[in-house]
């Protein structure tokens, strides 16, 4: 599936299907690290059973899942979740445009005459 394609699937999977997507990503995530369920369970802190239900179904509490993220070091993605809003641009007044069509054609003039 291309990336493209991943992002459509999200967009419309039901609540169960993202739990089972975020639960092979772990899992992914964990096998290419080569550590077993338990050895991984343990540097989490999370208790053994509670990791297979999070990494097997993905159900579980969003601490679990937190756990999970900071055990594989992608805690600085959550930012991505909720980017921070950037400011509208503010709106000039009249007088701001006028003068800004000023220094405008004065520039244009100085630049004649130079």
């Amino acid at each position: 599936m291309t990336p493209e394609q991943e992002t459509q699937h999200l967009k419309r999977a039901s609540h169960d299907e993202l739990c089972s997507y975020l639960a092979s990503r772990i899992r992914r995530a964990r096998k290419q690290r080569k550590e077993s369920q338990a050895i991984f369970a343990a540097r989490a802190g999370i208790a053994l059973r509670t990791y297979k239900r999070l990494e097997t179904h993905g159900h579980g509490h969003l601490e679990t899942f937190l756990r999970a993220l900071s055990a594989l070091d992608r805690c600085q993605y959550l930012q991505l979740l909720f980017p921070f809003d950037q400011p509208m641009p503010r709106a000039l007044s009249l007088e701001d445009r006028i003068s800004k069509i000023r220094d405008s054609a004065t520039l244009k003039q100085t630049g004649k005459s130079g």
